[in-house]
């Protein structure tokens, strides 16, 4: 949750929808508790990462001298969104519950969340959709190798994974496996490339393999 809300709030979409916009949302909120309000709660979030208030050494840590084989930790009061974990969460078996989650599953569950609140509040408030800025759509190109016939379709997606290759480089000199650096655009290459596979061609009426 932490990495995937630090994420969105570096982006302007977000930015400039939950910061510093809080007070204009605040005085025509309709819900009767913050703490219902899925908008109050990004506003609320918004102003804790990017306000700076909350980036500073704990008010309370008691430090002692540096030592130089053994430098002190400088923590942080930071942000603890507790009240919006247990909202976006609020009647999903996975995230209403303490457990580590994966990442992309909390992303895209936050991004049906935020979108259905939108949907409920745009034509009031008037308010711009920043999740918009991960729509993409996938073609997929499938030809019949049998009767060459071609078929397109188009995927709104708001995310794409990749098949990440673990090629072994070498060992360190406490046996750990170190592998090769990998470049993204030949994992987006890989995932937009020529794939074989068998496909019911309607044209053929039978089993035949296609080119994706």
């Amino acid at each position: 949750m932490a990495s995937v809300l630090q994420s969105l709030f570096s982006l302007p979409s977000f930015q400039k929808a939950y910061y510093p916009s809080a007070a204009e949302h605040w005085g025509s909120c309709t819900e009767p508790l913050p703490a219902d309000c899925v908008a109050c709660q990004m506003h609320k979030l918004a102003d804790g990462l990017l306000s700076g208030r909350y980036s500073v050494p704990s008010s309370t840590q008691e430090i002692p001298p540096l030592s130089l084989d053994s430098p002190t930790p400088v923590f942080q009061d930071g942000v603890r969104p507790m009240g919006f974990k247990s909202l976006i969460g609020k009647g999903h078996e996975e995230f209403s519950t303490m457990k580590q989650q994966d990442s992309e599953e909390f992303f895209t569950h936050l991004l049906k969340v935020l979108r259905r609140t939108l949907k409920r509040t745009q034509d009031v408030a008037g308010e711009v959709d920043p999740t918009q800025v991960f729509t993409l759509a996938m073609e997929q190109r499938l030809q019949c190798t049998s009767c060459h016939r071609v078929r397109y379709r188009n995927d709104e997606l708001d995310a794409v994974s990749v098949v990440v290759p673990a090629i072994e480089e070498s060992k360190d000199a406490e046996g750990n496996v170190i592998y090769s650096d990998v470049l993204l655009t030949d994992l987006l290459d890989i995932l937009t490339g020529d794939e074989g596979l068998e496909y019911t061609c309607p044209q053929c009426d039978k089993i035949v393999v296609a080119h994706k």
